[in-house]
């Protein structure tokens, strides 16, 4: 029985969830007036006339939980509609949900031929499913209406506003929310959050040899999270998850397309996108929570055995690839197996309650929460908002209570909390029993927490793993080999043979998309455009970056085979009117700062910035300036809306912008990026990011998408660094990078440069600045000198001590002696200025603590847009 129960999924109503998602027509911003009417002729479409009559009583309970979460206090909007808003002048007025940024959306009029297409795009999309199946109906409407509507129909179907006067999120938004609402009320008990998190993350993924490994343990982890999410989207639909955003995610899609009989509805995504690994490694779902908690901790308990069945059905996929060459090296290579992939891998959940009376939930989270005795005194904000609903006249009130806020963002706060505290406590692995006299053989050269496989004793494992890295005949995966020197564990191997043996098919790959550059390639990736040469499409096999830097085609066969020799003589060629490819590549990772912050609300605009004016005007009547000024509370529509901003830049920003780049998306899931580039491009590619991360919204293909807006920032690391070092080591100084921009006060790139001859440097630069860095590098390029960057670098511990006026002399002193002063002095004079006068994002202090700590930052940009310039050569 308890086998049973564990397997057994929720008996949700699809129905139901369909018809509440339905509730409202996608049209309503435009006229409020008749949009009952209207959403019963679109639901005839979907369900039939009769099912149509119930659309009412499937919404009665989600859709005033939905809107009482996600909307501001408002009044009615009157008999006459005098405090509602309506388009004027073919426009309405829609806010961005994070910078409050206004924008006038414009709309086309509401007449018989806008909702003809409207129904037309709905028939085209539901047209040939079954009739009765209102889960496959759901999930194809979900997922293709807001598309067609914005695309075939008119561009501001993808921005409508749910509510016109608190016009901060989409009607897709209210419509995902209550549809949530609607699936989690289904089981007694009311709704719960589920919080879902797995690791390890950053260690796993930088434990890489190759381009290839790096990308591997990305896609690993964005499929296993997507897999553990599985029957939660099962169960209650793609709605019910909060966060992340999935509509448009590629596994999501290919999910669709290939499993749920969506395949004319839905298309497969592009190869490229199919390539993004662009899931987090965490989610949060709305759902049952049944009697005593058995609904939401049943499917919280299933959502980790997805995780666990995920990986073994990987680690099983690559064993079975492996069994024969290891098994002829060694009989019983793979004793140690189960016990490592069973204990690599950890997977938290954490369940809340969402149920019961206000003033216990209220109670409860000022208690667990600040140690507070009341709601206002934890929440002051949230109550200051509340008391807008009280300020409402009677005959002015809905029908429904609308002292919510405050409440969901802390639930959701005290729901991670709980995650977090669960993922404290982790299992510790059982030791393996070894036998009298028995050996344990040398930890993995890939990860270093567990044995390599094969033999026990040390000889014999060294010739085990010499004869499997060995050229001829050696272990190769189409194409995929180990290398002189490794011995890898399971979870190593499985990371190395993945793509070959399991992703390939899994994501609908061909053998040549899973070919990545080395670290040779992408430093030389701009030298290869300017020369000619294509590595992918002329020269598909074989391939190797090495032969870019030989002087002769058969110079290192440890490192790679004999390079052909039609392409050794085109290279030659390039060599000749390029000169020597760079040896130097760039690896930028890229974070939104504070995203807890925007999460729980703390970063919010105030109420009165995303209210419509004519509501603001209503409240200062009432004197209620206190909760105008309040910041506006975070409900699961705006949760929704942030991350559908961080899907989008992660989807239609990143892979293209670092594609226009020459460089490698290693991953874009979230908010964070990870991407390998050439010297010559990553300052410019690494500036135009952070500007897309910042912008409010972003027009494509006559589209436009949300973004994170003006207030958010990101900070970064850049770390530029030899195409044959370590690049474990390297992703290590990546990541230290990105945290030493963050201890900077964030909103900067840290850029670290990994000389080989010994000396690494670290300088923040905060990003209004990288153009000016990026002027100095083309200014040496055009053959400034830049002997002056490297006496004012040897001296800038003295100079740091002298006052800012003798600081200026010096650098006009060394820029006079200049052989070609192309910068001028007073140029350089005015950028440190700027520099020593940068502020934080906020702009309420000066971002470096003294003008000595600014020159030594900016002495050492100096010295790093030389380094570019001459592409690392030292």
């Amino acid at each position: 029985m308890a086998g049973l129960w564990e397997i057994t999924p929720l008996a949700a109503n699809w129905e139901k969830i369909l018809l509440t998602y339905l509730h409202d027509p996608p049209d309503k911003a435009l006229a409020i007036r008749g949009h009952v009417d209207r959403a019963r002729r679109y639901a005839v479409i979907v369900v039939g006339e009769e099912e149509s009559r119930r659309l009412e009583e499937a919404a009665t309970t989600a859709d005033p939980l939905a809107s009482a979460v996600e909307r501001l206090p408002m009044p009615t909007a009157g008999r006459e509609g005098e405090r509602a808003v309506a388009p004027k002048n073919s426009q309405l007025r829609i806010f961005h949900p994070l910078s409050a940024a206004s924008k006038h959306l414009d709309v086309p009029p509401l007449d018989d031929a806008l909702t003809q297409a409207e129904q037309q795009q709905l028939q085209a999309i539901v047209g040939g499913l079954p009739a009765n199946e209102y889960r496959i109906r759901l999930l194809a409407i979900w997922r293709c209406w807001p598309e067609a509507l914005a695309t075939n129909v008119h561009p501001c179907f993808a921005l409508l506003p749910a509510d016109t006067r608190t016009p901060d999120h989409t009607i897709w938004h209210h419509a995902d929310t209550a549809a949530a609402f609607r699936a989690a009320l289904d089981a007694s008990g009311g709704e719960a959050l589920l919080a879902f998190a797995l690791g390890p993350v950053q260690r796993f993924i930088e434990a890489a040899r190759t381009v290839r490994d790096l990308w591997s343990g990305s896609m690993i982890l964005s499929w296993l999270a997507f897999q553990a999410m599985k029957p939660i989207l099962e169960d209650l639909g793609p709605t019910a998850l909060i966060y992340p955003s999935l509509r448009g995610i590629p596994l999501v899609d290919l999910w669709l397309h290939n499993t749920q009989g969506l395949h004319g509805q839905v298309s497969l995504p592009p190869t490229e996108l199919r390539m993004t690994p662009s899931l987090p490694h965490r989610f949060l779902a709305l759902v049952p929570w049944g009697k005593d908690g058995t609904a939401a901790q049943k499917l919280a308990k299933r959502c980790r055995q997805a995780a666990d069945d995920a990986v073994k059905k990987l680690a099983d996929a690559v064993r079975a690839v492996l069994q024969q060459p290891l098994g002829n090296a060694c009989q019983g290579w793979d004793k140690r197996w189960d016990a490592q992939i069973n204990n690599y891998f950890n997977v938290a959940t954490a369940v809340l309650p969402l149920g019961g009376s206000a003033q216990t939930i209220d109670q409860t989270l000022a208690r667990l929460l600040t140690g507070k005795a009341s709601f206002g005194e934890a929440f002051p904000n949230a109550a200051a908002v509340r008391q807008l609903a009280r300020a409402i006249p009677k005959g002015e009130q809905p029908g429904y209570d609308q002292e919510h806020a405050g409440r969901w963002q802390h639930q959701v706060e005290l729901a991670q909390r709980s995650l977090a505290a669960h993922r404290t406590v982790r299992p510790v692995p059982p030791n393996p029993p070894v036998q009298t006299g028995g050996r344990f053989p040398q930890k993995c050269t890939l990860l270093g927490t567990f044995e390599q496989m094969g033999p026990d004793e040390l000889g014999a494992s060294r010739q085990f793993w010499n004869a499997l890295s060995a050229s001829e005949p050696g272990l190769s995966v189409e194409g995929v080999r180990l290398w002189p020197g490794e011995g890898l564990c399971a979870i190593g191997l499985v990371k190395r043979f993945a793509a070959p043996a399991f992703l390939k098919k899994e994501l609908e790959l061909a053998t040549d998309d899973l070919r990545f550059p080395d670290t040779w390639t992408v430093a030389a990736a701009d030298w290869l455009r300017q020369a000619g040469i294509d590595w992918r499409r002329d020269w598909r096999k074989p391939w190797n970056g090495n032969w870019l830097y030989w002087s002769r085609p058969d110079e290192n066969p440890e490192d790679a085979d004999s390079c052909p020799a039609e392409l050794w003589k085109i290279i030659a060629s390039a060599k000749k009117e390029h000169g020597q490819p760079p040896v130097y590549y760039a690896i930028l990772k890229l974070d939104g700062d504070e995203l807890g912050g925007w999460l729980r609300g703390e970063k919010s605009p105030p109420v009165r910035e995303v209210m419509h004016p004519e509501l603001v005007a209503y409240y200062e009547n009432l004197h209620q300036q206190a909760g105008l000024d309040a910041k506006r509370p975070v409900g699961p529509a705006l949760h929704a809306a942030i991350s559908t901003a961080l899907a989008n830049f992660a989807l239609h920003i990143v892979p293209q912008v670092v594609a226009e780049h020459g460089g490698t998306v290693i991953y874009s899931g979230g908010d964070d990026t990870l991407a390998l580039l050439p010297l010559s491009t990553a300052l410019d590619c690494a500036h135009e990011l952070q500007a897309a991360y910042k912008a409010d919204w972003y027009e494509k293909d006559g589209r436009t998408y949300l973004l994170m807006g003006s207030l958010a920032t990101l900070s970064g690391g850049l770390v530029l660094v030899h195409a044959k070092d370590d690049l474990r080591l390297a992703l290590q100084d990546a990541r230290r990078a990105e945290e030493q921009a963050k201890d900077a006060s964030r909103d900067a790139l840290a850029i670290t440069v990994r000389r080989r001859s010994g000396e690494h440097t670290t300088a923040i630069c905060p990003w209004g600045f990288v153009p000016v860095v990026t002027k100095w590098k083309q200014a040496f390029l055009a053959g400034a000198s830049d002997r002056w960057a490297y006496h004012l670098y040897a001296g800038r511990h003295t100079l740091a001590a002298l006052p800012r006026e003798a600081i200026q002399a010096e650098i006009r002193r060394q820029l006079g002696r200049a052989e070609k002063p192309i910068l001028p002095p007073d140029a350089l004079v005015a950028d440190f200025e700027a520099f020593t006068n940068a502020k934080v994002a906020s702009g309420s202090r000066p971002r470096f603590a003294s003008v000595g700590e600014a020159l030594g930052h900016f002495l050492t940009l100096c010295h790093t847009a030389s380094f570019m310039a001459r592409g690392g050569r030292e």
